[in-house]
Parts: structure tokens; C-alpha cells; sequence
């Protein structure tokens, strides 16, 4: 096993995770509390299930690396989402009053990595595309 491999199988668990939790928390607070954090941050409300969702089933779809660079190139887009149309007024580590998008922004790029390159091992995503023969 090479050490790249192994790297982007860590990376892939623990984004996988981190986004997860995040749309667990959404789901535990209640969908309509989500819609309406998103509503009151300028957002539309029926964003917040979609984001949710995606946490969610994406967060466990990346750990088993089903999906993984459709489901990083989906948290990817939520990244870029949340800096430009919530964190960017406040910079990068904040104004005092608001975090900053310095999580976001790892978060984008540890997305961006396995949305470019992947995570086969010990994923689905090379059990199902194996080659037969």
C-alpha cells in the first residue's frame, strides 16, 4: 500500500465524517429550524434540506467510498456556497462577532482533492468497478 493511497483513505473518512455530523446536527434540530437558519442568513429556506440531505447520505456514502468523487464534488459546491453567501463578510478567521471561512475552506479543499482524485481504497467504489474476469 502506498502512502498516497492510505493519505486519501484518511482524508476521505474524515470528511466524510465531518460532513455528516454537520447534516446530524441540521436533522437533530429539526429540517424546519435548518430552513429557517438558512432564511434568516439571506438564504432560501428549501436549501437547507437539500444541503442536509446531502450531508447526510453523502457523509456515509464518502466513508464507504461509494460515490466519492461525486459526493466531494457536491460538498465542494456546498463550501463554495457557504463562503461566498455567508462567511465572506466576516474574512478569513473572523470579524469578532462571526467565525471565519477558515474551516470552510479546508473543507473545500480537502473536497476538491477527492473530488480530483479519489479514494479507492478500502472503498465500494472499487469493489463495484472492479474488473471482471
Amino acid at each position: 500500500m502506498r502512502s498516497e493511497e492510505f493519505g486519501a483513505f484518511l482524508l476521505r473518512i474524515v470528511t466524510g465524517f465531518i460532513f455528516f455530523a454537520h447534516g446530524w446536527v441540521k436533522w437533530q434540530r429539526g429540517l424546519e429550524a435548518a430552513a429557517d437558519s438558512f432564511a434568516a442568513m439571506g438564504l432560501p429556506g428549501w436549501l437547507a434540506y437539500i444541503v442536509t440531505i446531502v450531508e447526510l447520505a453523502g457523509g456515509w456514502a464518502m466513508m464507504l467510498g461509494l460515490g466519492t468523487r461525486l459526493m466531494a464534488a457536491a460538498f465542494a459546491v456546498i463550501m463554495v456556497g457557504a463562503i461566498a453567501a455567508v462567511k465572506a463578510d466576516a474574512g478569513l478567521l473572523g470579524n469578532g462577532r462571526e467565525t471565519g471561512y477558515e474551516f470552510n475552506l479546508a473543507l473545500l479543499a480537502m473536497s476538491m482533492y477527492l473530488w480530483l482524485n479519489g479514494s479507492r481504497l478500502w472503498s465500494l467504489d472499487s469493489v463495484v468497478r472492479r474488473p471482471r474476469g
